[in-house]
């Protein structure tokens, strides 16, 4: 057995959050398990209500998984608040931990922010240098770098530097680039990667940047390769939609 942790927000309609991540990695065959950062209230449309939990018992929900189970693989999505990143940054420091991809869930498309602007400086600085991957959009790049990205190209030379000052890969998604196509990036120390795929047209994208990171830590931990894992992650994303019949 395969065990699979997500570090995130419950998201009372499914849609997203622990309880989507929970259902991918069980289709990818790992049993999930959860550490709950907050408690939200919201539809596909929007998110009304955030409710951080305490950090203490974020950080026990952590340290019993850690010390139950030989984890693969980590998701880290939604923290909610400065504590808990605090809580998260800690405990990754001291565990020898792998397959941890961050996915930088700042604010929705239409609702309440899940952390405030400021605390962003603090969840650069404390988890991405504990992280293998970060999975950013170009708005949450923007954040990420103080610096918006004005195109493709200039997103690729922000992950650069993202990824020379604090070690963690970036994996640049392209849905929110103006394009027919979406095209998407793996930028590495070594070198960057070029991808290009049809764009969908949804009826809701609510969750698919969970499904991606999620599928993409779930590939990780199966033993596949970076540029591989991501690759598949990014199918798994389209054909997990298509199956859905969530398309216009």
């Amino acid at each position: 057995m395969k065990y699979f942790l997500t570090i995130a927000a419950s998201d009372n309609s499914g849609g997203a959050g622990i309880q989507q991540d929970l259902k991918v990695a069980e289709q990818l065959g790992f049993w999930g398990l959860s550490a709950i950062t907050g408690i939200t209230i919201q539809n596909f449309d929007k998110l009304e209500s955030i409710y951080p939990v305490p950090p203490e018992i974020l950080s026990g929900q952590i340290e019993m998984n850690i010390n139950s189970f030989p984890i693969n693989c980590i998701k880290i999505g939604a923290v909610c608040s400065e504590e808990n990143i605090h809580a998260i940054s800690a405990i990754l420091a001291k565990n020898k931990l792998k397959n941890i991809v961050l996915d930088p869930v700042f604010a929705p498309t239409h609702g309440k922010e899940f952390i405030k602007s400021m605390s962003v400086k603090l969840f650069r600085e404390q988890l991405l240098p504990n992280a293998n991957i970060v999975t950013p959009n170009k708005n949450e790049l923007s954040l990420i770098a103080e610096k918006e990205v004005l195109n493709f190209e200039s997103g690729i030379d922000i992950s650069k530097k993202i990824t020379n000052q604090y070690g963690c890969n970036v994996y640049l998604k392209g849905g929110h680039f103006e394009s027919k196509s979406i095209k998407e990036a793996l930028i590495t120390p070594d070198e960057v990667s070029l991808f290009e795929k049809e764009r969908l047209n949804l009826k809701y994208s609510h969750g698919t940047g969970c499904t991606f990171s999620t599928a993409l830590s779930c590939f990780l931990g199966q033993g596949l390769e970076l540029k591989n894992a991501c690759i598949k992650a990014s199918d798994y994303v389209s054909n997990k939609y298509k199956e859905l019949k969530l398309l216009f």
